[in-house]
């Protein structure tokens, strides 16, 4: 039998843009103002980084003009549907139109999300109603995605909720002893460089009503101790890069700070450990990860057509076409008032890596890898009641020479059939 060499390379997270310093919100009413605006001008220079959208005009040009067909771009401020027809009203700080989209254009107009940026090819009508001919988000360009230069690989986690009486700790063990050398599949294990946590790693309290009663521990700092003790399971060569959720003691508003170091000290004291805020833009070796825990994707797949808690890739397509991880105001995600929108998504990731929903899940959309990573946590009553199923103790883990991903099943039921 073949010997598998022990590469134990190291591994280097480069982080390229991370929120924690930069939060600075204002007052509500000027703060939301600027930052909606700062959402425009940005996502009007990525429109227009389009060849069929460089001469985009402004929504009150666009009322009065002869011109058979032009292109207007804003946010879209409000949707209403009647008879199979559908208005939409697109704001830019010119102004507001309503925009009419006939039977051809429903289906599409219906699955933008609101407050979103859209391109609309318009033609003026009698009285100056709008017509739409073509609807289009600012969307990601066909690219061919950077890959590493030699074999590694990145380890995709997400809502481990350690603390939880649902945490799944056995199959947790499995994982850790897995990259450690001790289940076998070496020639995987022994390139493993990175594990990347999307957020809550540990349960929290108070997060929903008697949440205390599903706990095993209720103390926070104790929470991230057991976090720790857990986590450091995983070799010291392995770097491990740990963002928050809406689980994890920090502010619900996005983006979020990192995980607070007072709170948490047990985990900053591991020496494998690199902390960020949510979202955040991180190298390993080369390949850009968008790292984000993913509270929007409740709005996306509560609001678009088509979409499910079972297949939550195609709900995050749905935010990278948008160019933005959190598009829809005042639903169930809530935003912080910035003068900056750090949610716009620019550069294009090469790996799109978010959790939050339970459910593992992949897809590939324009040269980028996305990915949904699921959970170590049970099924939850709230869970049940809602009939939602997790799929739990599956890891997806990427090659960076090539961004090809496996799973592998920590389980007791499935693990060894897996391996």
């Amino acid at each position: 039998m073949t010997e598998v060499p022990v590469v134990h390379e190291s591994g280097e997270i480069q982080v390229m843009s991370d929120p924690t310093n930069q939060i600075a919100p204002s007052e509500a009413d000027i703060g939301f103002k600027k930052l909606f605006q700062d959402r425009y001008w940005r996502l009007l220079g990525i429109a227009r980084q389009r060849p069929d959208s460089k001469n985009i005009a402004s929504v009150q040009s666009a009322k009065g003009s002869k011109v058979n067909k032009v292109r207007i771009a804003g946010l879209l401020s409000s949707r209403n549907s009647k008879h199979g027809n559908v208005e939409l009203a697109v704001e830019d700080p010119t102004g507001s139109a309503r925009v009419q989209c006939g039977d051809e254009l429903s289906a599409v107009a219906m699955k933008i999300p609101l407050d979103s940026f859209v391109i609309a090819e318009v033609s003026s009508g009698k009285g100056g109603q709008l017509f739409a001919s073509a609807l289009t988000p600012p969307d990601v360009p066909n690219r061919k995605p950077v890959t590493s230069s030699h074999q590694g690989y990145a380890v995709l986690l997400s809502d481990l909720h350690i603390g939880s009486k649902m945490f799944l700790q056995e199959d947790f063990q499995r994982f850790t002893l897995w990259l450690n050398g001790k289940l076998g599949d070496l020639e995987i294990v022994n390139r493993v460089k990175y594990v990347i946590i999307a957020g809550d790693v540990i349960d929290g309290i108070g997060v929903y009503p008697g949440q205390e009663y599903q706990l095993v521990e209720r103390n926070l700092r104790k929470q991230y101790s057991m976090a720790a003790e857990i986590i450091g399971g995983i070799p010291k060569h392995i770097k491990i890069l740990v963002a928050p959720g809406n689980h994890d003691p920090v502010r619900q508003a996005l983006p979020q700070p990192s995980v607070p170091a007072d709170l948490a000290e047990p985990l900053y004291k591991l020496e494998n450990v690199t902390t960020v805020g949510n979202p955040s833009y991180v190298k390993l070796d080369g390949v850009n990860f968008l790292v984000y825990h993913g509270r929007s994707l409740d709005d996306i797949i509560a609001t678009i057509p088509d979409l499910s808690y079972s297949r939550p890739a195609a709900a995050m397509q749905v935010l990278l076409k948008s160019r933005h991880l959190a598009p829809m105001y005042g639903k169930r995600t809530a935003l912080s008032p910035e003068l900056r929108d750090m949610l716009v998504i620019d550069p294009v990731p090469d790996v799109f890596h978010a959790g939050h929903v339970h459910a593992i899940d992949v897809l590939e959309y324009r040269g980028t890898l996305i990915v949904n990573s699921g959970t170590f946590q049970a099924q939850t009553p709230f869970q049940a009641n809602m009939g939602l199923e997790p799929t739990a103790s599956i890891v997806p883990v990427v090659d960076l020479s090539t961004l090809d991903l496996i799973k592998r099943s920590f389980t007791k039921q499935v693990f060894a059939a897996t391996n």
